[in-house]
């Protein structure tokens, strides 16, 4: 979208000779008034089809290349960025939050999307002249993944656990479940409380809230040390919580 100036000039020739206007078959007249059905006269039967001139995703993708060479990505410190080079005032303009370039595919092309159906092509005056892109019905519908996508721009992380978040939400008490290798990918307060203690008392491991391998393998060891069990060995439940964090 490096030209917002103007829109493109058209130009509509005539000439040849016309005939007689004819008036209109009922299928014509169908088609003028709904602009997606195609009556099938004699059969009873109806088709839906894309509105006449509707611009299809196949536009964008042109455009897109053209533009960009379909770079969702790309800034090149001209005051443009992303696969259809909106610059920043447009995009905020359009209701979206941060910088194209940093937009998800989904969120930039709904935008393009957007602005077409307000301005049509005249935001991308060259690259829709030099492609011939002349349709003027609605633009193709949304991927249907934009509200999340906007959603989760518009969220904020939440923040990295820490030793003084996990005790504030945890403190010494044994939450009822069981510290367990399966939660290797998930960060924890618990585990990262139990960890932190476990550093405490001279074992070596990662402080990170995910009980994996290495957590079990402690939690294993330190059971055959002292005879305390949860059943399940690297396993810890109330009985080595008990133990470790809350003695």
């Amino acid at each position: 979208m490096r030209s917002h100036d103007r829109d493109p000039v058209r130009s509509t020739g005539r000439g040849g000779r016309h005939r007689a206007a004819q008036p209109p078959s009922t299928a014509t007249r169908v088609l003028r008034t709904t602009g997606a059905v195609t009556a099938l006269v004699g059969t009873g039967l109806a088709v839906t089809a894309a509105p006449a001139g509707a611009a299809t995703a196949d536009d964008f993708a042109r455009l897109r290349q053209c533009e960009s060479g379909g770079n969702y990505a790309i800034n090149t410190g001209n005051g443009f960025y992303g696969a259809y080079q909106f610059d920043q005032r447009t995009w905020t303009g359009l209701g979206y939050p941060g910088r194209p370039d940093q937009a998800p595919p989904a969120m930039q092309d709904d935008a393009a999307y957007k602005l077409y159906d307000s301005r049509g092509w005249s935001p991308w005056p060259a690259c829709s002249n030099k492609l011939g892109l002349t349709r003027n019905g609605p633009a193709p519908e949304s991927s249907g993944t934009i509200g999340d996508a906007v959603e989760q721009a518009l969220t904020p992380a939440e923040p990295p656990m820490t030793l003084e978040r996990a005790r504030s939400q945890v403190g010494t008490n044994f939450g009822g479940e069981a510290l367990n290798v399966g939660m290797g990918d998930e960060v924890r307060a618990d585990a990262f409380v139990w960890q932190a203690e476990m550093r405490e008392r001279k074992f070596v491991l990662t402080v990170d809230g995910k009980f994996g391998q290495e957590s079990q393998g402690v939690a294993a060891l330190y059971s055959y040390l002292t005879r305390i069990s949860d059943g399940q060995p690297g396993v810890v439940g109330q009985n080595l919580w008990s133990a470790t964090v809350t003695s």
